[in-house]
């Protein structure tokens, strides 16, 4: 069986639509719904409509607990209560067309078994396919200059000119598609080794078995999975980029309900990266020194 999280916050008609495509795929799925503490009272109204639903759950948390520990609360619930082959977690305004997509999860594990996995990521917006998100893996230096990049980007006439350009979505769109070309990556070819991009993402059993809450904790939203990539090369882990298996990506989607400013929805994901980042840049030193002394601890008792 397959479990989907799938994390809420007012964008009621888009989970909807989330849901009820799972619930048409083939094989066994279980959906599970975590509201983020939606201030409308859209969880519970999901709720009560999935009350009785045998294969849809539906959590509240009690806060807005951000993307990476909103998503740990549903994975981990997945995990304890269902014990799925394959844990999806998608973002609601996602939409997967393909009937057969858990069978093909089980069909790609079979022939190159993975921790992780990604499908191709498509955006509706801008035509461009988001996934894999890069081909270089994060590091502590990577990690550092976007922080620097970060901090530049949010003195004021920065942010406004690129408010600005999001205010045209012919040109915001045009920006997007050059970044991308930029990038150089071949979506239609199988990948290892790479970062994906969070609006989907797979994992195994064998990865939830040691990692029942995937994502690192002490961020609210972006960078997940740069961090990811940067802890599973830690562990020897393998994730993987699959482009047999596809979904659509709708953008913006509870961003846009939360902030009908574009300045500030602007400032708004400028401030949750660069806590995301210092969060990052704190962990990866750490990690890498307690690395250290365990191995200079394991020579002295060696000797």
């Amino acid at each position: 069986m397959n479990a989907f999280v799938i994390l809420h916050y007012r964008a009621i008609d888009s989970t909807i639509t989330c849901t009820e495509c799972i619930k048409k795929l083939l094989g066994e799925n279980h959906v599970v719904i975590v509201d983020n503490a939606s201030p409308d009272d859209t969880g519970r109204m999901l709720q009560k409509k999935y009350g009785n639903d045998p294969n849809v759950t539906v959590l509240l948390n009690g806060e807005n607990a951000g993307f990476a520990r909103g998503n740990n609360l549903g994975v981990r619930w997945a995990w304890e209560n269902l014990h799925p082959e394959f844990t999806v977690v998608l973002n609601n305004d996602v939409e997967i067309e393909q009937a057969d997509f858990s069978l093909r999860i089980s069909e790609i594990y079979l022939e190159h078994p993975f921790d992780v996995l990604g499908p191709d990521i498509l955006s509706v917006f801008s035509g461009i396919h988001q996934s894999p998100k890069s081909l270089h893996r994060c590091t502590l230096e990577s990690t550092r200059k976007k922080l620097e990049y970060v901090k530049r980007s949010q003195n004021p006439i920065l942010m406004l000119l690129s408010s600005g350009e999001k205010w045209n979505p012919a040109f915001w769109r045009q920006v997007q598609r050059y970044n991308r070309a930029k990038q150089k990556i071949d979506s239609s070819v199988p990948a290892e080794g790479v970062i994906l991009h969070g609006s989907c993402v797979i994992f195994s059993a064998r990865y939830l078995t040691d990692h029942p809450e995937p994502f690192f904790c002490k961020t609210f939203m972006y960078y997940e999975m740069e961090i990811l990539d940067w802890l599973c090369r830690r562990e020897g882990r393998v994730i993987r980029y699959d482009p047999s298996i596809t979904v659509k990506h709708y953008q913006y989607v509870a961003s846009k309900m939360e902030y009908r400013s574009i300045v500030k929805r602007s400032k708004f994901v400028a401030a949750c990266l660069q806590d995301s980042l210092e969060a990052a840049e704190e962990m990866m030193i750490s990690v890498t020194r307690h690395d250290a002394e365990h191995k200079i601890h394991s020579c002295a008792v060696a000797e």
